[in-house]
Parts: structure tokens; C-alpha cells; sequence
């Protein structure tokens, strides 16, 4: 079969397309036949040696695909050959076949293309896991979404509407800003590009504050009144850097601040704002909490496929690469180009 193959950590230039073994699905496996794949930041961190999560040379990349069930292993259970699955895989996506456990794959929707199907699980997983189990958004609520022009971001601008929130997106370009309002933001914010400085940090928290719906005051009583800050109730961020304190500071009292990525790197910020707001923050990191808490994931695939079929939550696929060219499609997302969701097609 042909693969992409990462045989030494380097930029993304360095993989090659190549013809490898065919592998054999295993006891408990199944045998998947890959259409289409999407690119992931996982992906450009764990070929550029920047993962935490080892892997061994030669890896194929490639964290998420979707295609048709070949073969099953034995002992499997729960799947027919024919299938039309999505995969969620440590490695291998970037292939023409790949040999996958059966509790990491599941049967997509008949109304869901092959390539959507690629493109879902990891954004929309990881999304619910933010705003529904750990920020509980709840209808009526505000949020903010950093980075909404990335996949991820314009999931999390769907889901927060179908939750009944008030979202603003906010993002480098007006072109991310027109997919997130074709994905139905409620107001949009441009940010500038690059490292802030002090003063840039400052104006940015400004400018989201402005952005955030007015809040009304709260009377306790006859005798005391409590003014309720302006701010977000969730701030919903994949992108880290200087931008994280300026979003922090936009939180209002008791909001939750979601750390989901860090595309603009590691972000250092001052835990005062979450003091005096009575705020939270959350780390987001959906793959433990599928390992720990399994029965989790197939109540939460329920409402994300109900949502996709209801129209109110689908990836927004902007670019679409021949395997040939995968590692340009890797390179789009490390140089922070990439706008909605990138996938690398087998056909």
C-alpha cells in the first residue's frame, strides 16, 4: 500500500510517500480501507519531535480517517465488512489501509460523507468534552472562541450556538471571521498576528471586554447590590501565547477559561484575574477522560452525529490534498495558514 512515512523528526518537507507492507488486522482489529484523512496539530508536533507521546520509526502520521471495513480480526464483534467507519488512531491515518482496534472506530451516519467523516471526530470530541462536561455551558450564556477559524474553533462556534450560548468568534484574518460566521457566530473580533507585547495585551483585553454581551446588575436583597463584571462566561481557547491573559482578564465572575491548544505557543499568564472573578480554568485534554471514563464516548458520538444530522454541527472542509501532497498540508497547518479543517484524500 502506499503510506506517508516519517523516518527521522523534521519539518513536514522531509515525508515521503511510500509503498509499505499491507498490515493484517489483529485479534480485536479491524481492517479499514481509508478514503480520506484530516490534519492535525498532533501531527505536525509528533513529526517534528515535539509530541509527548512516543512513537517508533518509521511512523506513518495521521490521527484521523474515515473509510469502509475490509476485514475484521479475530474475536471481533460489532462491525460487518462494508462498514463506513471513522477512526481515531494513535498513527497510520496518512495510508491507503490500516489495522485499528474496534473500540477506536464507529459506524458514521448514512447522511455523513467520507470525507466529513475524517474530518469530525477529534474537533467535535474534543469540543464537547470543553463546553459540555467540563465548562457546562448552558443556554443563555456567553463565549468566546480564540482561534475560530480552525477546526476546532469553528466547532466549538457550532456547538456553542446549539447549546443555546451567545458566541463571538475571534480570530487573525477576516477570512477566518467569515467561516466563523457562515458557522453562525453571533458577533466576530480581529485580533493582530504575532507575539503581543505588554501594551497589545492590554488593548486586546479591552477589545474583548467591549465585545461581551452587557450584563445586568444583581440586587441581593434591599440592602446590598453587587455589580455583576461584564465579561464571558466560557472563554474557549486553541491558541494560547500572549493571547491567554488578555482572555482571562475578559472572563466575568465565576467564568470558566478553556486551555485547549497553543498554536501561538505556551502561554504564561497571571492567576490574579481567575482570583478576583472567582473564575476556573480547565485543561483540556479529551483522550484521558476517554480512557478513564469509556462509557462517556458513545453517549457523547450520539448527540455530536444527532447534531450533524439536524445540520447544527458539521467540519467545514476548506482544502483537500492528494497524499502526494500531505506534507504541504501539514506545512499550511505549522506556518498557522490553515482555515477550517484540511484533509489528505486516498483516491
Amino acid at each position: 500500500m502506499r503510506a506517508l512515512v516519517c523516518r527521522e523528526f523534521g519539518p513536514p518537507e522531509t515525508l515521503k510517500v511510500e509503498i509499505v507492507a499491507d498490515p493484517v488486522a489483529g485479534p480485536g482489529q479491524v481492517l479499514v480501507a481509508i478514503e480520506a484523512a484530516c490534519v492535525n496539530f498532533t501531527d505536525v508536533l509528533s513529526t517534528g519531535g515535539r509530541s509527548q507521546l512516543a512513537r517508533d520509526f518509521p511512523m506513518i502520521p495521521g490521527v484521523e480517517a474515515a473509510g469502509t471495513v475490509l476485514a475484521l480480526g479475530e474475536g471481533t464483534t460489532g462491525f460487518a465488512l462494508g462498514d463506513r467507519v471513522l477512526c481515531q488512531l494513535m498513527c497510520g491515518g496518512f495510508a491507503e489501509l490500516v489495522a485499528v482496534d474496534s473500540d477506536a472506530v464507529a459506524r458514521i451516519p448514512n447522511a455523513m460523507t467520507m470525507d466529513d467523516a475524517a474530518a469530525f471526530y477529534i474537533a467535535a470530541f474534543t469540543t464537547w468534552h470543553a463546553l459540555v462536561t467540563r465548562a457546562r455551558l448552558t443556554e443563555g450564556e456567553s463565549l468566546l472562541v480564540l482561534g475560530a477559524g480552525g477546526g476546532a474553533g469553528l466547532a466549538a462556534v457550532q456547538m456553542g450556538r446549539a447549546l443555546g450560548a451567545r458566541v463571538v468568534a475571534a480570530a487573525s484574518s477576516e477570512s477566518k471571521l467569515a467561516l466563523a460566521r457562515d458557522a453562525g457566530a453571533d458577533a466576530t473580533l480581529l485580533y493582530a498576528r504575532g507575539q503581543l507585547d505588554l501594551a497589545a495585551q492590554k488593548g486586546l483585553a479591552l477589545q474583548l471586554l467591549e465585545s461581551a454581551a452587557s450584563r445586568r446588575r444583581v440586587t441581593i436583597g434591599t440592602i446590598n447590590a453587587v455589580r455583576d463584571a461584564a465579561g464571558f462566561d466560557v472563554i474557549y481557547d486553541g491558541v494560547g501565547g500572549s493571547y491567554a491573559e488578555p482572555a482571562i482578564r475578559a472572563l466575568a465572575w465565576e467564568g470558566r477559561y478553556l486551555s485547549v491548544g497553543f498554536a501561538a505557543g505556551m502561554p504564561k499568564v497571571a492567576l490574579g484575574p481567575l482570583l478576583f472573578k472567582n473564575a476556573s480554568l480547565y485543561g483540556i485534554q479529551p483522550s484521558e477522560p476517554e480512557l478513564r471514563l469509556p462509557g462517556r464516548t458513545p453517549a457523547a458520538l450520539r448527540q455530536l452525529f444527532a447534531w450533524y444530522e439536524q445540520g447544527l454541527l458539521h467540519p467545514i472542509i476548506t482544502e483537500r490534498y492528494d497524499l502526494a501532497q500531505a506534507g504541504a498540508a501539514l506545512r499550511r497547518l505549522l506556518d498557522r495558514e490553515a482555515e477550517g479543517r484540511i484533509i489528505v484524500t486516498m483516491r
